[in-house]
């Protein structure tokens, strides 16, 4: 069973000046034309296919699927995915911050996929993307395996931005409260006993594959990526079909 992770003391320092600089600054409205503009250097389906990796849906299954015969980490990526929904709703709706595409002519910068209308602050692609890659890192606790998903995580966020529905400020709050779910819900889990009753293991997999399903019957947003989406949770469905036949297995004999 894994041990609590340290407190992510240096991240959260770290993004919370960072995001005070850019409160003070006012640097938050350009830095977003400017970078919404420089992005488009890549293609649209390119920016639909990376943010589609960051989607509420489809991040969770597909770190379910790389890990998915670690049955402990399945229960803390389950904590980890709750948690993550409750911040990211009570947080849009607390300070119910306006989208670019609600404050900017539409002229000022590119919008691609759906004219998203929810509020904005902060990101709930990004807070699912830093959590899920911040659980895989308190659950391995090796610093180069972090800095590497902080970074995959950071280029993944960034394409919110680029996708015209999200500002910087939005992303770096969504970051910081990605983490601390992320460690939060591996120290929940470490809490916990590590061995489960097959009844639990069989529901923990059971939530898995009624969320994989639903995930195959909402489309994306995003077109071009529909594909990335179906095939993952295709996947969720057959590796969480196969620990339940596994679990079954063992019950009978």
């Amino acid at each position: 069973m894994k041990t609590a992770p340290l407190f992510p003391l240096k991240t959260t320092i770290s993004l919370f000046v960072l995001l005070l600089v850019m409160w003070l600054s006012g640097v938050n409205e350009p830095l977003f034309t400017f970078l919404n503009k420089t992005l488009q250097l890549l293609p649209q389906g390119f920016w639909q296919f990376i943010t589609t990796l960051a989607d509420p849906w489809v991040v969770p299954l597909l770190t379910f699927v790389i890990l998915f015969r670690q049955v402990n980490f399945v229960r803390a990526l389950l904590i980890c995915s709750v948690i993550a929904v409750i911040a990211n709703y009570s947080l849009k709706h607390g300070f119910d911050i306006p989208r670019p595409n609600n404050v900017l002519p539409p002229k000022d910068f590119f919008l691609i996929g759906p004219d998203v209308q929810s509020p904005s602050f902060p990101s709930g692609h990004t807070i699912t993307i830093f959590a899920m890659m911040g659980v895989i890192s308190f659950w391995n606790q090796v610093n180069l395996t972090s800095r590497l998903l902080f970074t995959l995580a950071a280029f993944i966020a960034l394409s919110r931005i680029a996708v015209g529905v999200h500002w910087p400020m939005d992303l770096v709050f969504g970051a910081l409260i990605g983490w601390l779910v992320a460690w939060l819900a591996v120290s929940l889990n470490s809490r916990l006993e590590s061995n489960m009753q097959p009844y639990v293991q069989m529901a923990l997999y059971g939530i898995v594959l009624l969320g994989a399903i639903w995930a195959v019957i909402n489309k994306t947003p995003y077109p071009q990526a529909q594909w990335l989406s179906t095939a993952i949770s295709l996947f969720a469905i057959a590796y969480s079909l196969r620990s339940l036949t596994e679990l079954m297995h063992r019950q009978k004999g």
